[in-house]
């Protein structure tokens, strides 16, 4: 068996026939069933079961197709490999990063790289922590920067910068200017990001662990860039960096017990190829941190 062996039959299985595969591969329906069936003779098992137009997968097809699949990237990232070493500090990075880091530092490693790497291309996701894992856990990303180490070793964790969450308001707030009690929280209503996301499910454990109700959310949301404005407008709660806070009209309801201390740091899949274009950025976050002292005393 061979790459486009392997490659066509992928495709047959994520189109879900000999003739789509053929059609997205501008090639001819005879030139993928002679793949298959030198697969199956390399094998010694079928691999699909033809139903017409469509074909199903056997068991035996199932777990070919994740192996080649897996092969397949394993391929992708040799070529990714060679040709970044051969380049030097050119390629492509697919960086994910949540608002906070986006806002605060990635405006100033853009410069670096326009500057010092302009062979870099930045593929930029942003978006709530959950989702960029998920993301970076299936090889659409090649590093996060990422609130909180992980557990386990699927990812290996670089810490960066330290960071607290604090619930905020607007500066005229009733609760505003005082020190804050999480029973008088509870007398108003919150804009939060979903319960899936860490921030979220920490603060709702922290009412919880106090013996108290969670926090009702009136507006939820999948990302807080907005949040300083909506918060602004009303007598609406929320949970904020300390970042956030320091470039909004915000005011924070100083209490230790809803107080979220946390480190940002990169984040990588602990059996993914790091590609020197890759570790350029990584420099380059270190560099812009290290510069910035109030952001670094946080």
């Amino acid at each position: 068996m061979n790459e486009r062996d392997l490659r066509y039959f992928v495709a047959v299985m994520e189109s879900g026939g000999i003739g789509a595969a053929a059609a997205r591969l501008g090639v001819t329906q005879p030139a993928v069933t002679k793949c298959v069936d030198r697969l199956e003779d390399a094998l010694r098992t079928p691999l699909l079961t033809r139903k017409g137009r469509h074909v199903e997968a056997t068991p035996a097809g199932l777990v070919f197709h994740q192996r080649a699949k897996a092969i397949l990237q394993r391929i992708e990232e040799t070529r990714r490999e060679v040709s970044d070493h051969a380049t030097g500090v050119s390629g492509h990075v697919r960086l994910g990063a949540a608002a906070t880091m986006t806002e605060t530092l990635l405006p100033k490693v853009i410069e670096l790289i326009v500057r010092e790497a302009p062979g870099i291309t930045l593929d930029l996701m942003t978006g709530m922590n959950d989702v960029l894992r998920d993301a970076l856990r299936e090889d659409r990303l090649d590093m996060l920067v990422s609130p909180t180490a992980p557990g386990g070793d699927e990812f290996e964790y670089e810490p960066l910068i330290s960071d607290d969450v604090v619930v905020v308001a607007r500066a005229g707030h009733p609760l505003a200017g005082r020190e804050g009690r999480m029973e008088e929280m509870l007398d108003y209503d919150w804009i939060l990001p979903s319960s899936s996301v860490v921030l979220r499910r920490w603060l709702d454990h922290s009412f919880e662990r106090a013996g108290l109700r969670k926090p009702r959310v009136q507006v939820e949301v999948n990302s807080l860039v907005l949040m300083p404005r909506l918060v602004g407008k009303s007598d609406l709660l929320s949970f904020c960096s300390g970042e956030r806070l320091a470039a909004s009209d915000l005011v924070e309801l100083k209490c230790e017990q809803t107080t979220y201390r946390r480190s940002f740091g990169l984040l990588y899949r602990s059996d993914a190829y790091r590609s020197p274009a890759a570790m350029t950025i990584a420099r380059f976050l270190r560099s812009v941190i290290e510069a910035d002292e109030p952001l670094q005393g946080q």
